[in-house]
């Protein structure tokens, strides 16, 4: 944390430190309006959220409506986890002024995606991108009031990770986007969030043979959407480079 800072100052950029919410020891207190949907998560990914993955969950749901609440009309959120490039500032300041409709951008990722690229940055060098499937990760993003709006309208249901949240864009029309080369990456570290996917917990026989149905009927909704705003996502194709630094990125 001390480091990402250190950058942030650096960059002549000011900060507010949000408390994270700690699942080590348990479930962690709900406040008003969020609800753990326990049933949702076996039937659809066949096992149960971690307490970790909980807290990381509430800790960006709670700095999402906290901003909002404040009446900010865009917040940019970074895990404690990252390191910053040089030009992190200068590109943070355009995607700022992009217009309304650009309402979630990701600033780093963990998949390498098809993508749409909208346009080149003034640098000439970063360009903003509309990727077709989900980056996978909620390292860093900036997101303005009317995505703010739309998080917090779905996901005070808890039921999925929360970057699986923003990977579902489709599901609550989040006009979600990324910037490439990826402004910031993720500091090499043991994990504390303990994958809900790892040591799962045993769900009910019928719900393995529901799974696929409801993996089907996903699939057949995301390619509608993507149809119905085919111009807004295609051309689409994989970044020639390698789009950032971050190690564990999957290409």
């Amino acid at each position: 944390m001390h480091e990402l800072l250190g950058s942030l100052k650096s960059q002549r950029l000011r900060a507010n430190q949000v408390a994270g919410v700690d699942g080590r020891n348990g479930i962690p207190r709900f406040e008003t309006g969020e609800t753990l949907a326990n049933a949702t998560t076996r039937w659809r990914h066949l096992c149960e959220l971690k307490n970790s993955e909980i807290g990381c969950y509430l800790a960006h749901l709670r700095a999402i409506r906290q901003a909002y609440q404040a009446g900010l009309q865009r917040v940019c959120i970074l895990e404690d986890d990252v390191q910053l490039e040089e030009d992190f500032g200068r590109v943070l300041a355009e995607l700022e002024r992009l217009p309304p409709e650009v309402e979630m951008v990701r600033l780093m990722g963990l998949k390498v995606r098809k993508r749409k690229v909208i346009r080149v940055l003034n640098d000439g060098i970063h360009k903003l991108v509309r990727p077709e499937r989900g980056w996978c990760g909620a390292q860093g993003y900036l997101v303005n009031r009317r995505g703010m709006e739309k998080v917090l309208g779905h996901a005070s249901q808890l039921f999925e990770p929360i970057d699986k949240v923003f990977d579902h864009f489709w599901q609550f029309d989040l006009k979600l986007y990324g910037v490439e080369p990826h402004i910031l990456w993720e500091t090499a570290h043991t994990s504390s969030i303990e994958k809900s996917n790892i040591a799962r917990a045993k769900v009910a026989r019928w719900l393995y043979w529901l799974h696929p149905f409801g993996k089907l009927w996903r699939s057949i909704e995301r390619h509608v959407y993507l149809y119905r705003y085919k111009k807004e996502f295609y051309p689409a194709s994989k970044p020639k480079q390698r789009p950032g630094r971050t190690a564990r990125m999957k290409l």
